[in-house]
């Protein structure tokens, strides 16, 4: 777990010296989603694309929607965008959590604390208020942090690329 932390920090370091890969964004999202997707750090922006490629090249399977999951994908982290977490506040958030075994969480009265815990359902309630989507995609979004994942594939699929990236 130590050495991924790592890599997400070095990720996050270098976001603002990589150019975004506007080809999938403008693939995969709608204008009004892409003005979500927009409002995102260069960092979060960076790691919803490599979700979203590494769930791609993962999951060419004739029984999934290739677009619904690039842009569950896409679109999992935009609540994100709520409070600006730089990689320091991150970072400081993951520390204090991993030795609190979670008990900071109480605080979420803090912006970035609420922001951290609470993404999947700010996501969801940004989504909600331009487009409609189904309930598949909603829970994919909403529970991609969730232990218990059920039977929602882009769910399952989400939440593993997720957590790898």
């Amino acid at each position: 777990m130590a050495i991924y932390r790592v890599k997400q920090f070095m990720w996050a370091i270098t976001a603002k010296f990589k150019p975004i890969d506007e080809e999938i964004i403008d693939k995969y999202l709608n204008k009004d989603e892409k003005k979500l997707f927009k409002q995102l750090s260069f960092s979060d922006m960076h790691h919803c694309i490599r979700v979203c490629n590494d769930a791609l090249t993962k999951y060419k399977q004739e029984d999934i929607d290739i677009d619904k999951l690039a842009k569950i994908a896409l679109l999992h982290d935009i609540g994100k965008a709520s409070a600006s977490l730089n990689i320091i506040d991150k970072s400081v958030i993951v520390i204090v959590d991993k030795i609190t075994n979670g008990k900071l969480k109480k605080y979420n009265f803090n912006k970035k604390i609420d922001t951290y815990y609470n993404h999947p359902k700010k996501s969801v309630a940004l989504l909600n208020n331009i487009n409609r989507y189904d309930s598949e995609f909603l829970e994919a979004i909403e529970q991609h942090h969730y232990k218990e994942i059920g039977i929602n594939i882009y769910l399952k699929i989400v939440k593993e690329c997720d957590d790898n990236n």
